[in-house]
């Protein structure tokens, strides 16, 4: 029984002297230590992912996202921006911390044309002008730790309860093992989904000005997530276990923006063309 127990409270104890360790880890993180991260992320990518030969679409993407980058503040002006199109069916988009954006070909079912493909390359660029990337890594990172907080308490209790059998110590690891895992699931689906939501509400927002700014037609942004809501009705994928709001929430909240990025968008004497 005493060698039992002892074994338990070793797995206890280590989870113990993991938590401050992980708990400083989460504090201390820097941005340029994520920077640092997302750029070997971007590096990775671009070596696994393969990258489209399509000259059109590369030469759409960029000349949008060159047009909006010219319109934003320092320092995010003078970022080390890499935009990319890979050459993925999916319609996705994606933006690390360090200013890469990648763009899937699959997009371009969706986005037609070249004012649609701003109102996702705006979303993007919003994402890293608000440091959402940096806040989202740090979520992260406090949702691990509190999942091992969590552990390592029920993992004492359990571990005052006498062992008598190798069947007892058996059925204790699952009992935690099984504890583990939901509070991975609570961390989840309460903690971070509505935050995600949140910040992909923000990026709309912050998105839709910067369009416009650059001189595309806002408007674009609804005929986009029309299309979205359209794609998403195929999915059915419920809004409160998804890290994005549905289609019909962002339209709603782009809406409300509409009037003043219009505003913006018809101050904007020569108007891009990207087209293709």
């Amino acid at each position: 029984m005493i060698r039992l127990n002892k074994q338990l409270s070793i797995f206890t104890l280590t989870l113990f002297f993991l938590v401050p360790i992980t708990t400083n880890a989460a504090l201390l993180v820097s941005e340029r230590e994520i920077q640092v991260e997302s750029e070997k992320q971007w590096e990775q990518m671009v070596n696994s992912i393969p990258i489209s030969r399509d000259l059109k679409k590369r030469t759409m993407v960029r000349c949008v996202a060159k047009n909006i980058i010219r319109q934003l503040d320092e320092p995010f002006r003078s970022f080390d921006w890499d935009i990319e199109v890979f050459q993925d069916p999916t319609a996705n988009a994606v933006v690390l911390p360090a200013g890469k954006i990648g763009v899937n070909t699959g997009l371009f079912d969706i986005a037609t044309n070249q004012d649609e493909l701003a109102a996702v390359i705006g979303h993007e660029i919003a994402h890293v002008t608000e440091k959402h990337s940096y806040e989202r890594a740090k979520r992260s990172m406090r949702t691990q730790v509190g999942a091992m907080i969590g552990t390592a308490v029920v993992a004492s209790k359990i571990a005052s309860k006498p062992i008598y059998t190798q069947s007892d110590l058996y059925e204790t690891q699952n009992k935690i093992n099984a504890i583990n895992t939901m509070s991975n699931v609570m961390a989840t689906y309460g903690l971070n989904l509505p935050y995600a939501r949140e910040q992909e509400t923000d990026a709309d927002k912050r998105g839709i000005i910067f369009m416009a700014e650059a001189g595309f037609n806002p408007i674009a942004s609804m005929s986009l997530w029309k299309k979205m809501k359209e794609k998403d009705k195929e999915q059915r994928i419920p809004e409160f276990a998804s890290t994005h709001p549905s289609s019909t929430s962002r339209i709603n909240g782009l809406a409300s923006q509409l009037a003043d990025a219009l505003m913006l968008y018809n101050q904007v004497d020569k108007k891009p063309n990207c087209s293709y």
